[in-house]
């Protein structure tokens, strides 16, 4: 019987320790994903996609801000001292979590490369690439982050409390963080139709990845003309050397789409009358050389003016203390000659028929 009660408890010891041994486990998600189950072109996919901004912060920061400082229309806004603490908060909370992706995405790639356990070669190639794609965006986007508020912490998202770094550092890094990673990358690295997808921009294109590292280089170098020209001169002419974007199809882009999400177009809200600046509509009129008549229909014809046409005078209605050459006129028609680009850019007025033309309701504005 004594012998019987050891055995027992020798058992349930057993059985004890090995329930110990798995005890953690009950705290696991068994259907959560860990940094195995994760590939660096999710993330990367993500901080591209999410930075295209959706119709909320593209209100804000695009159309509030950006383009009225561009005076790309005439609407006010920032270019008249109006703004928002509210529509800033909230691009500094957006533009912070772009570059947050494409750090975890540098992040998780020198994790797997270093841990090294890669089933086949070419997803360990591959993700020494992509390792450098992240690098590449991250810097782009930390760049608009700098552009539009200065100083940033260098090392965000580490989990801890960082410093924040001057814009001249963060220059100087966003510059050397684009030549290292341009010239780490591998051009014989082919991106399989699987992993494509998962960037909208160049698919993986890493030819033109560094393409783009080398203009933006470029492109920071030359806003350092007024603070630094010796630096500035330097690596502009170093960039230049390499392999730059040349041709339209070598440009970033990512395709858009009705919606209501990051790739919904910037300017594809109805309640946004776009309406054209005095600078920007000067441009194409007196700039233009390209007659209406051969770039638009018959339906048409009666609405072009002969040339030399200013338009209706109305000094009376009109203020005339501005410095538009076409003071106190308003043009009744379409302009005899004018830059191809306007009828591309912007709907005819008063063309309802066009399925360019766009119509809100009091339902759209709520």
């Amino acid at each position: 019987m004594k012998k019987k009660n050891i055995l027992l408890a020798f058992l349930a010891a057993i059985m004890f320790l090995g329930a110990c041994s798995d005890f953690e486990d009950i705290n696991k998600d068994p259907n959560a994903a860990n940094e195995d189950d994760i590939k660096v072109q999710y993330i990367i996919n993500k901080a591209i996609t999410d930075a295209q901004q959706d119709p909320h912060i593209a209100e804000r920061a695009f159309v509030l801000y950006w383009r009225r400082a561009g005076r790309q229309d005439r609407s006010g806004g920032i270019n008249l001292g109006t703004y928002n603490n509210d529509w800033s908060s909230d691009y500094y909370n957006y533009v912070s979590g772009w570059m947050k992706s494409a750090t975890q995405a540098v992040d998780l790639a020198e994790k797997q490369i270093q841990k090294d356990e890669f089933a086949v070669e070419y997803d360990r190639q591959m993700t020494k690439n992509l390792k450098e794609v992240a690098r590449i965006w991250r810097a782009y986007l930390m760049s608009e982050f700098a552009d539009n508020f200065g100083p940033l912490p260098l090392e965000a998202f580490k989990g801890t409390n960082p410093e924040f770094s001057s814009v001249k550092d963060v220059y100087y890094f966003m510059i050397d963080e684009l030549k290292d990673a341009a010239q780490k990358i591998d051009v014989n690295v082919k991106a399989q139709d699987i992993d494509k997808k998962f960037d909208r921009a160049y698919q993986f294109d890493f030819e033109k990845w560094i393409k783009y590292a080398n203009s933006m280089r470029m492109r920071l170098a030359m806003r350092l003309s007024e603070a630094d020209a010796a630096k500035a001169k330097s690596e502009f002419e170093d960039a230049a050397k390499g392999s730059i974007i040349l041709t339209a199809d070598e440009m970033f882009a990512v395709k858009e789409r009705d919606g209501w999400d990051p790739l919904a177009g910037v300017m594809s809200r109805p309640w946004n009358a776009l309406l054209m600046s005095n600078t920007l509509n000067n441009l194409m009129i007196n700039l233009g050389s390209v007659k209406s008549a051969d770039m638009l229909d018959a339906s048409y014809a009666s609405y072009i003016k002969p040339k030399g046409y200013m338009g209706k005078r109305f000094q009376n209605q009109f203020s005339t203390y501005t410095n538009d050459p076409s003071i106190g006129f308003f043009f009744d028609g379409l302009h005899n000659t004018i830059d191809p680009r306007a009828y591309k850019l912007y709907a005819i007025p008063g063309d309802f028929t066009s399925p360019d033309a766009q119509f809100t309701s009091e339902d759209d504005l709520g």
